[in-house]
């Protein structure tokens, strides 16, 4: 059990990482994400960009509740294919 009326995620990542599942690949929106970064579980971002602009929309890939302070992160790969940038960030050491 992780929660009744909604997903308490570090409760679900307690639980997954007691039944020895310590990877979670977590894909979702911009709320899902805000609340990953929110809880302090987001250690990795894959991110694509592409060569394509299309206009107006939402303005930062998290939305919810705010962070506590910014969440540094690094560049770890890059690949690219027909103008795609395929970008694959790690949470930095503090």
């Amino acid at each position: 059990m992780a929660g009744t009326a909604a997903v308490d995620l570090t409760e679900a990542a307690g639980v997954l990482a007691g039944r020895g599942l310590s990877r979670v690949l977590c894909e979702g929106g911009p709320h899902l994400l805000g609340q990953v970064a929110a809880d302090g579980l987001l250690d990795e971002l894959c991110l694509t960009v592409s060569p394509l602009v299309a206009g107006p929309g939402a303005h930062r890939i998290t939305h919810g509740p705010p962070l506590a302070a910014a969440l540094p992160m690094r560049l770890a790969h890059v690949l690219e294919a027909d103008g795609f940038l395929f970008c694959r960030y790690l949470a930095a050491a503090p």
